[in-house]
């Protein structure tokens, strides 16, 4: 299924105030999206996250992997209010965990930022150096389109043709 224009809108959106550390912008822009809306959001960015990470993995990543990514996002030149903490709850419990909603981080003010900064600390920090940051969103969120249009039964097609060295 395509990702819906005015999800991607506010994803980019709020992605562009999280990457250049606006969050009082950040915070206006969830407070201004529909309910629906910011929950599409956050299901993008889960979705942006978990490709990234097993982009540098080059597997399906473990929880030591969380842990590095979030280690390297949390150093990001950005300097951004998450911390390598909640990176890592993000990604183990949300993005590759089963775990959704607000209690992921319980008691901290960043809740509703974590998944955009996170999100935005994976961009900076893993974008290759061969690219420009907005080109490989939009090589993820083809990617995602793709994925989401092939069917389950062509998986060991797949990984029998692309994991052959």
């Amino acid at each position: 299924m395509p990702i819906d224009p005015k999800t991607d809108k506010a994803f980019r959106d709020l992605l562009d105030h999280a990457i250049h550390n606006r969050l009082d912008d950040v915070a206006r822009g969830i407070t201004d999206a529909s309910a629906r809306i910011y929950e599409q959001v956050v299901a993008l960015a889960i979705q942006v996250a978990g490709y990234i990470v097993i982009d540098v993995c080059k597997w399906l990543p473990v929880e030591a992997d969380y842990r590095e990514a979030a280690r390297v996002a949390s150093e990001s030149r950005a300097n951004l209010p998450v911390t390598e903490d909640e990176s890592y709850a993000f990604l183990a419990r949300m993005v590759f965990g089963s775990d959704s909603g607000p209690g992921v981080f319980q008691g901290s003010e960043n809740a509703p930022v974590v998944p955009l900064f996170t999100t935005a600390q994976l961009l900076l920090s893993f974008t290759p150096k061969s690219m420009e940051m907005w080109a490989y969103l939009d090589v993820i969120e083809s990617a995602l389109e793709a994925a989401d249009q092939t069917r389950l039964d062509v998986l060991p097609a797949m990984v029998f043709r692309f994991g052959r060295k």
